[in-house]
């Protein structure tokens, strides 16, 4: 036990603050800084992309908000690369971050700024509480004798998972060597996978409710036929099961299922939404959402929702769908939050995507959703 407690771990996901810093309208900037606490001492890694390379230097900020701490701590200037990115570490002792004196328990936040003059310019900035101070004024600390260590870029772009923020922001996280060898050539095949030319657009902003009426597909035609209107229980149980092992298909499927293989499948969801396979995610409390044990489970699973707990806290738990086309393939993600179809419950009263009610098959408790396109990072808003 005594081992397990010498060491910690937890990402900081950054999300962009002021516009113009980004490589383009398509090409958000993004990224996350990583804190590990292992014998004594504290590693601290950040990773950012798509940040427009400038004259005037980018800086590395941790912000210490905690146990009656307001400091920022300036850890270092970030070199960004030709690509738009960069890829620090630096390791402290665990009680002298920056050699400043302050303990990394300390810490609730990081950033990327620049300085003008005696102001602070947030360009990424992500906290670990869902408490974001008024940190710009806190008192600036420079970090003393550094010791830092440069990454060695990866030659291939490794793409980790998306992330889209609390606030709703359209933003992408990715990892370039942060998760086990695994998961990151899961993660390849993915960005493999997305590079030949699939049509990543062809479907947005459309009414994903009826999207395949719409497009004169014969959904009886396929193993794809809804559940609640198969017609022998026979094949409605070998679908369920093909459904929950098999679905979705191909690389992008198989990287997908890996995330959701401690979870149940749940039916009877809703039959407005077709092809879509759904999991219950439990939340009783809100630690219970802030698992990162495993990265990809958690900017998947868990953080996408960690803004809206004061809406999931009520029924304990949110459901995740997989929106499938008819053959399979992976089209959106599909998050649910239950409640009844009141302005109370509807979260950030729908201007974070929430605009979708279902009514549950078995109760009378219903949904409201958010689809999202995890593929070009845009919040779906169906068309009525």
């Amino acid at each position: 036990m005594a081992q397990k407690k010498n060491y910690s771990r937890y990402f900081i996901i950054l999300e962009e603050d002021e516009k113009g810093y980004s490589l383009g309208v398509d090409k958000s900037a993004s990224g996350y800084v990583k804190l590990e606490n292992k014998n004594g001492k504290c590693k601290i890694s950040y990773y950012v992309q798509n940040i427009k390379k400038q004259s005037s230097p980018y800086y590395m900020v941790l912000i210490c908000n905690k146990k009656g701490s307001k400091d920022i701590i300036k850890i270092g200037e970030m070199n960004i690369d030709e690509y738009g990115r960069a890829d620090i570490c630096y390791e402290y002792p665990v009680d002298n971050i920056g050699n400043c004196g302050i303990n990394a328990d300390k810490i609730s936040g990081a950033a990327i700024v620049k300085f003008l003059d005696s102001n602070i310019i947030s360009v990424m900035s992500g906290f670990s509480t869902t408490d974001i101070p008024a940190w710009k004024s806190f008192s600036i600390i420079e970090s003393k004798e550094r010791k830092k260590e440069d990454i060695k870029e990866e030659k291939t772009n490794k793409t980790i998972f998306d992330k889209y923020e609390e606030t709703i922001e359209e933003i992408k996280i990715k990892d370039s060597n942060n998760t086990n060898k695994d998961a990151d050539n899961k993660v390849k095949s993915v960005q493999e996978h997305k590079e030949k030319g699939k049509d990543i657009k062809e479907s947005n902003e459309k009414d994903l409710g009826s999207e395949d009426r719409k497009k004169g597909k014969d959904i009886k035609e396929s193993d794809e036929k809804d559940l609640g209107k198969t017609k022998k229980p026979i094949e409605k149980n070998e679908y369920k099961k093909r459904n929950k092992q098999n679905t979705p298909i191909g690389l992008e499927g198989k990287y997908f299922r890996s995330l959701v293989e401690d979870l149940d499948s749940v039916d009877n969801i809703t039959d407005e939404i077709k092809n879509c396979i759904w999991y219950k995610i439990d939340a009783k409390d809100e630690d219970d959402m802030r698992n990162t044990c495993n990265y990809d489970k958690f900017m998947v699973l868990y953080n996408p929702m960690l803004g809206y707990y004061s809406y999931i806290k009520k029924h304990g738990h949110y459901i995740l769908g997989y929106k499938c086309d008819s053959s399979g393939n992976m089209k959106y993600l599909v998050y649910g939050i239950p409640g009844d179809k009141t302005r109370e419950d509807q979260p950030l009263k729908g201007k974070s995507g929430f605009v979708t009610w279902i009514e549950n098959k078995e109760n009378n408790l219903g949904y409201w959703l958010m689809f999202y396109d995890y593929k070009t990072n845009n919040i779906l808003i169906p068309v009525k």
